[in-house]
């Protein structure tokens, strides 16, 4: 018979709030400052991992922002009405040189001419053969955009963090760059315990169920900038920390499903230590996810969720997707609040996840409580498209109460 390990993650300690639980997990997720570099073409939903300087300026030269003619009138009260044209510049030609007492004809976007102050639109002047009637009341310096106008050299314009999206790309590809320095994708590991999950596909024998946290979760928090893998392994000590012992060399966060708590069957926490990990955190005072833990395994940070569906992926949301920003070097997300639109009474010694749908109503975000209690309730999940969070200082939420909301796709609302 193995000898018992000794209690190392003090199981009797009391739970933690939902709050520290948060500043625990948050304080475990610092940057990992590793990066790579990429074609500009292939950045689309990457993270920034330095600030981007202007090469050159934006425009480059003054260039014409109108198709008409390059004239000079400053300073000469006296310009003739009428002009000879010599010369003509369009998108791309190097920059000329305006004949004195002249006119260029000039496209729109073509360098302005040295020695010219104004583009008239050709709307505005009447031509004849080589030669062109201008207009009344001309103003200089019209109809030109300025080099540096948009973009000056040297300044930066975008910051560390941010996400290359279809505008940045535009102003990147305009400034020239080609290769641009990412973060490099966040490696998270998903080990689902239990001897009783099978695949789907997999035929599946008398007592089983299918696997829905592994690839629920591996969809949860993959993107552009995380890579998930995601096992599964039985209730088996050994089993358990032969996985952890081999991922933790390689993931950034590694997270388990089910086996925290202290039942016959629950063997997470002594593989954790004998694959060498410490946990910080072993039990939160909410519902669902008591069974919650937070620490280190090697290098990666560790996160032990429960195994109900509903648990593992409201933790996940309040815990693992902050994580992942913070470790990516992202500032977070912002806050987003809901008027409740039901009334809810729970128990005042723990925090309560509820989950909701958001609709706007009279110009405000209003929640609504979607399905029974249940954590084990798949369906009323896949109704919501958020969670509300309800603090464990109140017994009782009228409708109408300002409450703090975490929306399962956080893209639709960020700026």
């Amino acid at each position: 018979m193995p000898a018992v390990l000794p209690d190392c993650f003090h199981s009797e300690r009391v739970m933690v709030s939902f709050e520290a639980a948060r500043q625990a997990a948050m304080a475990l997720a610092w940057p990992r400052n590793l990066q790579e570099d990429l074609p500009l073409a292939l950045a689309r939903g990457r993270i920034l991992a330095a600030p981007i300087e202007a090469p050159r300026s934006l425009p480059a030269f003054d260039q014409a922002a109108m198709d008409g003619y390059a004239v000079c009138i400053a300073g000469k009260g006296g310009v003739p009405s009428v002009l000879p044209v010599i010369g003509c510049s369009k998108a791309g030609d190097p920059p000329g040189v305006l004949a004195p007492g002249a006119a260029q004809r000039i496209m729109t976007g073509a360098a302005l001419p040295s020695g010219a102050d104004t583009v008239v639109m050709q709307e505005h002047v009447t031509r004849r053969g080589d030669l062109v009637q201008l207009g009344l009341d001309l103003k200089p310096g019209v109809h030109i955009r300025r080099a540096g106008e948009d973009v000056a050299q040297g300044s930066v314009v975008l910051g560390q963090g941010r996400v290359i999206g279809w505008k940045e790309i535009a102003l990147l590809g305009a400034l020239g760059i080609d290769t641009v320095a990412v973060v490099r994708p966040l490696r998270i590991t998903i080990l689902t315990t239990g001897s009783e999950l099978h695949a789907a596909g997999e035929p599946l024998p008398p007592g089983a169920i299918y696997d829905s946290n592994g690839p629920m979760l591996a969809t949860l928090l993959s993107g552009p900038n995380v890579d998930v893998v995601s096992l599964t392994v039985p209730d088996d000590p050994t089993a358990i920390t032969r996985a952890l012992q081999e991922i933790k060399e390689t993931a950034d966060i590694v997270i388990t499903t089910a086996g925290m708590s202290v039942g016959e069957g629950d063997h997470v926490r002594d593989a954790v230590a004998r694959a060498g990990g410490e946990l910080d955190v072993v039990k939160v005072a909410m519902k669902p996810g008591k069974p919650l833990a937070f620490g280190k395994l090697g290098d990666a940070c560790f996160v032990g969720l429960p195994g109900n569906p509903q648990a593992a992926a409201f933790s996940a949301l309040a815990f693992v997707r902050p994580m992942t920003r913070a470790l990516l070097g992202q500032e977070p997300a912002n806050r987003m609040t809901a008027e409740m639109a039901f009334t809810f009474t729970h128990k005042p010694d723990r925090t309560e996840l509820l989950p909701v749908r958001l609709v706007v109503e009279r110009g405000r975000l209003t929640a609504h409580r979607c399905g029974p209690d249940g954590s084990h309730r798949i369906m009323t999940m896949a109704c919501a498209d958020a969670i509300v969070i309800v603090p464990n200082a109140q017994t009782a939420v009228e409708a109408g109460a300002v409450l703090e909301v975490l929306p399962f796709d956080q893209s639709h609302f960020d700026a």
